[in-house]
């Protein structure tokens, strides 16, 4: 397992200024709000976690519950990956960070890096879902991430209210100076959810299929690509972020032995060296949060 790591899934904070109906964090808040604590990565205990060649890896600082760019030491996180060789694909709503911030940032970054902007519709719609997101500043950080080498792109989540405008947000993202735009399908489409798109596909249909005697066959992305390993703000490795939804963490093996999991206590070998039975099983277990985020087609 080790020799096939294309890549890393860091989430160094769970603290986010956005209030997006579906998130993770919104609906935890909303339903155990005394239950919820603000967590940050400790860097120290990451780097020494990490015990493995990290060069021309794929590094996705990327939030499940939170915005990478609200973390207070990401700039020396991303100066740690890069001195050791690693690619940064850093995604973030981008609002309420200053010019200088990004300046910053840019400064770090290079042509093999990327920075993806999740945009959810035009200027005057995206905030339908991403409320509390701010156009000016995220503006700011297009005008500072279009004049740097790193690759900028903008991310396209499909709703009910945008979809009907995924060509006209693409030329602006052109306008604008956008190397690349995609859409992509929310991964929430599993129950009464507010917006759904009349797009959504045979794959988010069959996400409805989690239960325990689901007879879905599963297609697990961290087999297939390699790249999905996942380091929570809390501290813990995960073999990917799905298992760190609130709906299946707290019911999983990852959490009920937690402590072999801490990363200020092991690391990654020794982790992955303890999971072979986790992957050699994967298919055959019907974990729900395998059949519910990987279902095979």
């Amino acid at each position: 397992m080790l020799n096939q790591i294309q890549g890393l899934h860091i989430e160094p904070t769970n603290m986010c200024t956005l209030k997006c109906p579906d998130c993770g964090r919104t609906e935890f808040l909303k339903m155990f709000p005394k239950k919820w604590t603000n967590k940050n990565l400790n860097l120290n205990h990451l780097k020494e976690f990490l015990d493995i060649d990290l060069k021309g890896l794929t590094i996705n600082i990327c939030g499940t519950y939170g915005d990478a760019i609200y973390y207070d030491q990401l700039f020396d996180m991303v100066k740690f990956f890069k001195d050791n060789g690693s690619k940064i694909s850093l995604a973030t709503n981008g609002s309420y960070k200053s010019k200088e911030w990004w300046q910053n940032l840019a400064s770090l970054l290079d042509n093999n890096d990327e920075v993806i902007l999740a945009i959810d519709g035009l200027p005057d719609t995206f905030t339908t879902y991403r409320i509390n997101a701010d156009w000016s500043s995220i503006e700011t950080a297009i005008n500072v991430l279009k004049q740097s080498p790193t690759q900028l792109v903008w991310q396209y989540i499909l709703f009910s209210f945008n979809e009907h405008q995924v060509n006209e947000a693409q030329e602006l993202s052109k306008k604008l100076g956008f190397d690349k735009f995609f859409v992509r399908h929310s991964e929430r489409w599993d129950s009464d959810r507010t917006n759904v798109p009349s797009t959504v596909n045979q794959l988010t249909e069959k996400r409805i299929e989690w239960n325990p005697k689901s007879t879905v066959e599963i297609d697990p992305l961290c087999k297939r690509t390699h790249s999905e390993h996942y380091i929570s703000a809390d501290g813990y490795y995960m073999p990917c972020c799905f298992v760190h939804d609130y709906r299946f963490y707290y019911k999983s093996s990852f959490f009920k032995n937690k402590n072999n999991f801490d990363i200020s206590k092991t690391t990654l070998s020794a982790v992955l060296t303890q999971s072979k039975d986790f992957y050699n099983t994967l298919e055959d277990a019907k974990i729900n949060y395998c059949t519910f985020n990987c279902p095979g087609l």
